[in-house]
């Protein structure tokens, strides 16, 4: 049996308690949240350090039905290596196998990916607790919303109007932490690392959010498109199977 069999047999008969299944036109395994929200994960070939192993990394997210479209394209822009969701100070994983190991790997893999990843997916369940995953996972898909870009939008969906400043002071913080340690590039400023982050997240979300508020006919265009995007998905949702009527 192939790697790509033998991972959807595993992971299909260990994630169907959880509600996922897999979903060949976006090779990857989903799960509907609730109407607006997809959890998915997949996995993709990698290279393997040792001598005769082949190596594979998974990617997992979480995708609205107010994003551009949900295909196999924003799957993979949506999609992120599983490491960036464990904790910092946790050791970074790899995987790799031969063809003696690789059911053995592949079904330690579904059980790590289930202890790491469901607690995550669990606490996502409206657009509210869809933005605390962000900005914990992906903050810069909630830039540019004045011109409805990633998964802005949904900041207009919750009338959210967070001012991001405990998120913008705890990462200055750090970085101002890694600075003095000398853990960033030489000629890195405290100055330049506060400039990049009030643009990155000030900037690019508070600032464009409240320009789309402020502008009656920017606002609903916004929520116009939001309704487009919803219905277009919806119906994709349905071509894919995820979703029956």
């Amino acid at each position: 049996m192939s790697f790509n069999s033998q991972f959807k047999l595993i992971f299909g008969e260990t994630f169907q308690t959880e509600g996922f299944r897999y979903c060949s036109k976006l090779n990857v395994f989903v799960k509907m949240l609730n109407e607006d929200l997809m959890a998915f994960f997949g996995v993709k070939t990698a290279p393997a350090w040792n001598k005769g192993a082949k190596g594979f990394f998974l990617t997992a997210g979480i995708i609205s039905t107010y994003h551009s479209s949900i295909d196999k394209k924003s799957i993979l822009y949506a999609g992120q290596d599983l490491n960036s969701f464990l904790p910092r100070n946790e050791a970074r994983v790899s995987f790799e196998y031969t063809e003696d190991t690789m059911e053995e790997i592949i079904s330690a893999t579904a059980l790590y990916v289930k202890e790491r990843l469901m607690p995550i997916f669990n606490r996502v369940y409206d657009l509210d607790s869809f933005i605390d995953f962000l900005k914990e996972y992906s903050i810069n898909k909630l830039r540019a919303c004045d011109t409805f870009e990633g998964e802005s939008l949904v900041l207009i969906k919750t009338d959210n109007h967070d001012d991001f400043q405990t998120y913008f002071q705890q990462h200055l913080d750090e970085l101002y932490a890694q600075i003095d340690a000398g853990n960033v590039g030489d000629g890195y400023t405290k100055e330049m690392a506060y400039d990049d982050l009030f643009h990155g997240i000030i900037e690019s979300i508070v600032y464009s959010r409240d320009k789309v508020y402020s502008d009656k006919s920017l606002y609903n265009e916004a929520l116009e498109e939001a309704e487009r995007r919803k219905s277009e998905n919806m119906k994709k949702l349905y071509s894919y199977q995820i979703l029956k009527s």
